[in-house]
């Protein structure tokens, strides 16, 4: 998967996802409000809370949410290190399937947060 690949996996959920607006509107608001009220600063960080949300779509897998999830980590200011570090919790819950879809992850690392 090449960065191009990763941005245009984005494009796409997040495309799809604003026509669920057009689909079933109280739905995607109800869950749009949920996602608000989950993913603010409080005990835990927001960004630490979307790194959880990668590590939970490894363990799934969905790969749209690893994307975006790590789009979101990153625009928090999660690091790489720190993705990746959450990517070995994914491994250690999930074994070889977790490892082989940390790809993806990666994938979007090298787009938004190169080393």
């Amino acid at each position: 998967m090449t960065g191009e690949d990763v941005e245009e996996i984005r494009k796409n959920f997040m495309k799809h996802f604003g026509a669920l607006n057009r689909d079933i509107p109280e739905t995607r608001n109800a869950f749009s409000d949920l996602q608000k009220t989950v993913h603010k600063d409080g005990a835990l960080s927001a960004k630490v809370k979307e790194m959880m949300c990668i590590v939970v779509s490894i363990l799934n897998p969905c790969e749209s949410c690893m994307v975006y999830h790590t789009k979101q980590a990153i625009s928090l200011g999660a690091t790489r290190e720190e993705i990746m570090e959450a990517c070995g919790v994914a491994i250690v819950m999930g074994g070889g399937p977790a490892a082989a879809h940390i790809a993806t992850v990666q994938d979007a690392l090298d787009k938004w947060a190169p080393r």
